[in-house]
């Protein structure tokens, strides 16, 4: 069954869990909103175990056995998320998959957690068979128009009041970037109490924040200036900043360059004339493999900062400024 976050949030206050849900988006912050509440709701009712299991292509995917025994050995109710980032399942998996919702094991809640695929990914049996099976929610992208109506919720969910003009001018500075968005509702949440937050006291908050943005780092990557970049990952890193933060400023411009590669002109990309032509000009240095190559290390970085790797986040995204 496919449902909207709202009438997610309803199910899981009205209705028995579902033994199946997967949540699609393209950013991870957007599908843990979804899972936390499931997660939630599940503990409340005795799941007592939770395992993560993040797929590659080297994944053995026996662990959707309903009988296997290791996971049920001592019968308790567990979780299991299953985290698909920038990739489909395989064929193996996709068989796996649609084995189990013809069999699924009532002792086990299985939260698929399916990050940055495409449409025609997100059309493929696997996914049909979780629809048909459990309960899924495909989040839409964020944009530069529903930006303001995404702040707004989050804002809300956080016990915060914004005034339409401060909801617009973080939008504006954080140019869809939802981590840094949340960061930064997250500082006013702890500053504020009980008030509207006015576009001043924004200004002030936002002014406040690094020396170096990442908006600073994303010219100097664009412009290919390899050493001013990677001094300002490490002014960025001195200061506190968070490493998702910086992936996405400099991901948000690697995907920028494979389009304007593909497509051979900066037509669907949003930005002043001086980015479109630095990032027309950068784009003829490079080739479409040599990008594609830097989306898979921020594939892998990414599972660095979430803890599923043993690689640095930190030397990881320098080398990435370095080898692009």
């Amino acid at each position: 069954m496919k449902l909207s976050k709202s009438h997610l949030f309803n199910h899981l206050k009205e209705s028995d869990l579902n033994r199946i849900y997967c949540f699609c988006a393209d950013e991870s912050i957007q599908i843990t909103a979804l899972s936390d509440k499931v997660i939630a709701t599940a503990k409340s009712k005795g799941f007592e175990e939770k395992q993560t299991f993040v797929i590659s292509k080297d994944t053995d995917w026996s662990f959707l056995n309903a009988n296997n025994e290791n996971l049920d050995l001592f019968g308790s109710s567990k979780i299991l998320e299953i985290k698909l980032i920038g990739t489909g399942p395989g064929s193996k998996g996709s068989k796996a998959i649609k084995e189990y919702c013809l069999n699924a094991d009532p002792n086990k809640l299985l939260i698929f957690s399916v990050e940055k695929l495409d449409k025609k990914q997100l059309n493929s049996a696997w996914i049909k068979a979780l629809e048909e099976n459990g309960i899924l929610v495909i989040e839409p992208p964020i944009t530069k128009n529903s930006m303001p109506e995404w702040i707004k919720a989050k804002s809300i969910e956080m016990g915060l009041t914004l005034d339409e003009s401060a909801i617009k001018l973080l939008s504006e500075k954080t140019e869809g970037n939802l981590f840094a968005a949340s960061q930064e509702l997250m500082k006013l949440s702890l500053l504020f109490d009980n008030k509207e937050i006015s576009i001043e006291e924004m200004e002030k908050s936002i002014s406040n924040s690094s020396k170096f943005g990442v908006f600073d780092l994303s010219n100097a990557f664009v412009e290919g200036d390899k050493k001013r970049a990677v001094r300002i990952i490490e002014t960025l890193r001195a200061e506190g900043t968070q490493p998702p933060l910086v992936l996405w400023a400099l991901s948000k411009e690697i995907k920028n360059l494979y389009t304007v590669i593909e497509e051979g002109n900066t037509k669907s990309i949003w930005g002043p004339k001086f980015y479109l032509d630095s990032l027309s000009k950068r784009a003829r240095t490079l080739s479409s493999a040599k990008i594609k190559k830097s989306l898979k290390d921020v594939a892998e970085i990414d599972m660095a900062i979430k803890g599923l790797s043993s690689k640095s986040p930190w030397q990881s995204i320098r080398d990435l400024a370095l080898d692009l």
